[in-house]
Protein backbone atom coordinates (compact mmCIF):
# COMPACT_ATOMS: atom_id res chain seq x y z
CA UNK A 1 0.00 0.00 0.00
CA UNK A 2 1.16 3.40 -0.89
CA UNK A 3 -0.25 7.03 -1.49
CA UNK A 4 1.69 9.14 -4.51
CA UNK A 5 2.00 12.42 -5.16
CA UNK A 6 2.70 14.46 -7.93
CA UNK A 7 3.83 18.30 -7.86
CA UNK A 8 3.15 20.12 -11.20
CA UNK A 9 7.02 20.35 -12.37
CA UNK A 10 6.78 16.26 -12.13
CA UNK A 11 3.84 16.59 -15.20
CA UNK A 12 5.32 16.60 -18.30
CA UNK A 13 3.23 16.18 -21.72
CA UNK A 14 2.28 12.81 -23.15
CA UNK A 15 0.61 11.35 -25.93
CA UNK A 16 -2.11 14.19 -27.59
CA UNK A 17 -4.42 15.00 -30.18
CA UNK A 18 -3.28 17.75 -32.70
CA UNK A 19 -4.59 21.12 -30.67
CA UNK A 20 -4.41 19.49 -26.88
CA UNK A 21 -1.32 18.66 -25.12
CA UNK A 22 -2.02 15.97 -22.33
CA UNK A 23 0.17 15.60 -19.14
CA UNK A 24 -0.57 11.91 -17.27
CA UNK A 25 -0.20 12.20 -14.15
CA UNK A 26 -1.47 8.96 -12.67
CA UNK A 27 -1.67 5.50 -14.36
CA UNK A 28 -3.04 2.29 -13.96
CA UNK A 29 -4.17 -0.82 -16.14
CA UNK A 30 -7.59 0.57 -16.20
CA UNK A 31 -7.16 4.08 -15.27
CA UNK A 32 -5.21 7.22 -16.28
CA UNK A 33 -5.69 10.86 -14.58
CA UNK A 34 -3.85 13.52 -16.76
CA UNK A 35 -4.00 17.35 -17.17
CA UNK A 36 -5.14 18.46 -20.62
CA UNK A 37 -4.46 22.34 -21.65
CA UNK A 38 -6.28 23.76 -25.16
CA UNK A 39 -4.96 26.70 -25.89
CA UNK A 40 -7.21 30.16 -26.81
CA UNK A 41 -8.14 29.88 -30.24
CA UNK A 42 -7.86 26.19 -30.49
CA UNK A 43 -9.96 23.41 -32.00
CA UNK A 44 -8.60 19.97 -31.18
CA UNK A 45 -8.26 17.43 -34.08
CA UNK A 46 -11.23 14.76 -34.19
CA UNK A 47 -10.27 11.75 -31.56
CA UNK A 48 -12.24 9.11 -29.35
CA UNK A 49 -11.26 7.52 -26.15
CA UNK A 50 -11.83 3.98 -26.99
CA UNK A 51 -13.61 1.70 -24.65
CA UNK A 52 -12.92 4.03 -22.04
CA UNK A 53 -15.02 6.48 -19.78
CA UNK A 54 -14.26 10.09 -19.82
CA UNK A 55 -14.84 11.90 -16.13
CA UNK A 56 -13.51 15.31 -16.54
CA UNK A 57 -13.40 18.53 -14.14
CA UNK A 58 -12.43 21.94 -15.63
CA UNK A 59 -10.32 23.58 -13.76
CA UNK A 60 -9.88 26.83 -15.87
CA UNK A 61 -11.63 28.70 -18.87
CA UNK A 62 -14.72 27.56 -20.72
CA UNK A 63 -14.98 25.84 -23.87
CA UNK A 64 -17.24 22.93 -25.32
CA UNK A 65 -17.24 19.58 -27.22
CA UNK A 66 -18.16 19.00 -30.65
CA UNK A 67 -19.50 16.10 -31.14
CA UNK A 68 -22.35 13.41 -33.25
CA UNK A 69 -22.36 11.52 -36.31
CA UNK A 70 -22.37 14.78 -38.03
CA UNK A 71 -20.42 16.31 -35.83
CA UNK A 72 -23.71 18.48 -35.39
CA UNK A 73 -23.82 18.34 -31.63
CA UNK A 74 -21.92 20.14 -29.16
CA UNK A 75 -21.82 20.72 -25.41
CA UNK A 76 -20.42 23.78 -23.40
CA UNK A 77 -18.38 23.61 -20.09
CA UNK A 78 -16.58 26.02 -17.65
CA UNK A 79 -14.63 26.39 -14.70
CA UNK A 80 -15.79 24.22 -11.45
CA UNK A 81 -18.23 21.98 -14.33
CA UNK A 82 -17.63 18.21 -14.51
CA UNK A 83 -18.71 16.51 -17.63
CA UNK A 84 -18.70 12.88 -18.60
CA UNK A 85 -17.98 11.61 -22.28
CA UNK A 86 -19.31 8.08 -23.06
CA UNK A 87 -16.80 5.47 -24.62
CA UNK A 88 -16.53 5.62 -28.37
CA UNK A 89 -18.10 9.32 -28.58
CA UNK A 90 -15.75 10.96 -31.62
CA UNK A 91 -15.47 14.60 -30.90
CA UNK A 92 -13.03 17.46 -30.51
CA UNK A 93 -12.38 19.92 -28.21
CA UNK A 94 -13.10 24.18 -28.89
CA UNK A 95 -11.67 26.69 -26.75
CA UNK A 96 -13.24 29.87 -28.66
CA UNK A 97 -11.18 32.37 -26.20
CA UNK A 98 -8.08 33.92 -25.56
CA UNK A 99 -7.15 32.06 -22.47
CA UNK A 100 -5.86 28.01 -21.67
CA UNK A 101 -8.34 25.90 -20.73
CA UNK A 102 -7.03 23.31 -17.89
CA UNK A 103 -9.03 19.98 -17.20
CA UNK A 104 -8.34 17.55 -15.24
CA UNK A 105 -9.58 14.20 -16.75
CA UNK A 106 -9.80 10.31 -15.72
CA UNK A 107 -10.17 7.72 -18.40
CA UNK A 108 -11.34 4.41 -16.69
CA UNK A 109 -11.73 1.33 -18.81
CA UNK A 110 -9.28 -0.35 -21.09
CA UNK A 111 -7.27 -0.04 -24.39
CA UNK A 112 -5.94 2.69 -26.06
CA UNK A 113 -6.72 6.22 -24.41
CA UNK A 114 -6.70 8.55 -27.93
CA UNK A 115 -7.78 7.31 -30.35
CA UNK A 116 -7.73 9.71 -33.39
CA UNK A 117 -9.96 9.84 -36.08
CA UNK A 118 -11.02 12.15 -39.48
CA UNK A 119 -14.12 14.23 -39.09
CA UNK A 120 -17.11 12.63 -39.02
CA UNK A 121 -19.26 13.08 -42.56
CA UNK A 122 -21.83 16.07 -42.46
CA UNK A 123 -25.22 14.76 -42.61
Amino acid sequence: MTIEVAAPDEVEAGESTPGVVRKPIFETETAVMVQSHIAGGTTSGWHHHGDRHVYGYVVRGTGALEYGSSADQRQESGAGEYFHISPGTVHRDVNPTDEEIVVIVCFVGSGPVIVNVDEPAAG
